[in-house]
C-alpha cells in the first residue's frame, strides 16, 4: 500500500513536518530530508499496528491529488511511502 505524505519545509528552528492525510492523527517530523521516508514509514506502521490491536479498520491510501487542493496542505511537498501490509502482522 502506498500512502501519500505531505511534507512541510524545515528552517533553522524547525524540522520537516510529515503528515499522512489518509490516516487521521498520524504524523512525524525529521531533522534531515534523507530521513523523511523512514520516519513516515515508522509513524504509519506504529499507527496502523495500534489500530489493528484496537480492532479498528486500516484506512486505505488514496492518491495524493485527492489532498493537494486541501488548504491544510497548501505549499507542502508530496511523496509516497510504501507499506507492506504483511509486516503489520509479524
Amino acid at each position: 500500500m502506498q500512502y501519500p505524505i505531505a511534507i512541510t519545509p524545515s528552517n533553522e528552528t524547525t524540522a520537516y513536518g510529515i503528515f499522512i492525510p489518509d490516516i487521521v492523527g498520524c504524523y512525524s517530523a525529521s531533522d534531515e530530508r534523507a530521513d523523511i521516508s523512514n520516519n513516515a514509514k515508522e509513524a504509519i506502521m506504529l499507527h496502523l499496528k495500534g489500530l489493528i490491536e484496537d480492532g479498528e479498520a486500516i484506512p486505505l491510501p488514496t492518491d495524493s491529488t485527492r489532498h493537494k487542493d486541501n488548504p491544510d496542505f497548501e505549499g507542502m511537498d508530496w511523496a509516497v511511502v510504501d507499506i507492506q501490509i504483511h509486516e503489520l502482522y509479524e
